[in-house]
């Protein structure tokens, strides 16, 4: 994969295996909090936010920037093949780079470790404001409206639930597609089944993760649901079943899909191309498949199980009645 040490370009070098198995690597970059990013967040242009199509973690980001309608924040696309890592377009909004990990090291410039997306990229004083997808979410939940995707009384909550989704499914994924050793896979593709019959309990009698109510954990658990049968099933030998297979995770991911501005932000071939062409170790030759023959369209049928909601100033009202989520566009 790559990865900078001490600020260079190593294209060999990456520490994310041991004894066989995938372990994430924690960023070395500090994490301001939520309000502190939100501030520079004006939209006057100074900060874009760098994402990739294809990147769940990125996916978490502009889903929220999508919910919340906040096309104010310039979203710049890191993409194609990843001959130093996420490479940046040429218009490229004053980042005055070609890739990824240049705006790592242009931030510090003894930087060692993973270049990864999504980031926020201040333009004028070229620093990596944040690399969380969790800390950019919350920023933007915070930036416009009077409601919230992560309410401050439920923030714990929230993240108890999105911690269970990323150990359990979103992490444990890779941790399957990446294994080196049958044991490895074979506990990985364990903790990814348990979670998504979990979740198939928990959402078989109520729209969202948190009873009817939106919040930022449906939309980081749909980054993951949205790419499972087309990546991680064939990809990350994800095999025994389908997401289609689960009759509740299906629907609710449909009924997801369906919120505003949420399927724009879903690019199927590119979710393709992004793992196909540049995951060479599971697939040698990057050969691209076909999609899953699958309807993101069909209707979900999921109204039954009761009014969707969201928090607005300390009290759950519709979600169809909250202006910024419907009349803002």
């Amino acid at each position: 994969m790559g990865m900078l040490i001490d600020g260079v370009w190593c294209a060999e070098a990456d520490r994310y295996m041991q004894d066989g198995a995938f372990v994430r690597e924690s960023s070395k970059l500090s994490d301001p909090a939520p309000s502190e990013i939100a501030r520079h967040l004006s939209g006057d242009g100074r900060t874009v936010l760098v994402a990739s199509l294809s990147c769940p973690w990125s996916h978490r980001t502009t889903l929220v920037r999508a919910l919340k309608n906040l096309p104010s924040l310039p979203v710049v696309t890191a993409g194609g093949p990843r001959t130093e890592g996420y490479a940046l377009p040429e218009n490229d909004r004053g980042l005055s780079a070609r890739h990824v990990h240049e705006l790592y090291s242009a931030t510090n410039l003894a930087y060692s470790g993973r270049a990864t997306v999504p980031l926020l990229w201040d333009i004028e004083a070229r620093t990596v404001l944040s690399n969380s997808s969790a800390t950019i979410a919350r920023a933007l939940d915070a930036l416009t409206g009077r409601w919230r995707l992560a309410p401050a009384p439920q923030a714990a909550q929230i993240d108890a639930i999105n911690a269970r989704i990323f150990d359990g499914l979103a992490n444990a994924v890779y941790r399957a597609g990446f294994a080196m050793s049958q044991h490895a896979y074979a506990s990985a593709v364990a903790e990814v089944f348990a979670a998504l019959d979990w979740l198939e309990r928990r959402l078989t009698n109520q729209r969202c993760l948190l009873g009817n109510q939106v919040t930022e954990a449906d939309l980081f658990l749909f980054a993951s649901l949205v790419r499972f049968d087309a990546v991680y099933v064939p990809l990350f030998r994800c095999t025994r079943r389908r997401l289609i297979d689960y009759p509740a995770l299906w629907a609710y991911a449909r009924d997801v899909y369906s919120w505003p501005r949420i399927s724009e932000t879903v690019d199927f071939e590119a979710n393709l191309t992004g793992y196909f062409q540049n995951d060479t170790d599971n697939n040698p030759h990057g050969i691209v498949p076909e999609l899953p023959d699958a309807d993101w369209r069909e209707p979900h049928g999921r109204d039954r199980l009761g009014v969707l909601s969201v928090w607005q100033d300390g009290a759950l009202v519709d979600f169809e009645n909250v202006a910024e989520v419907r009349h803002a566009d």
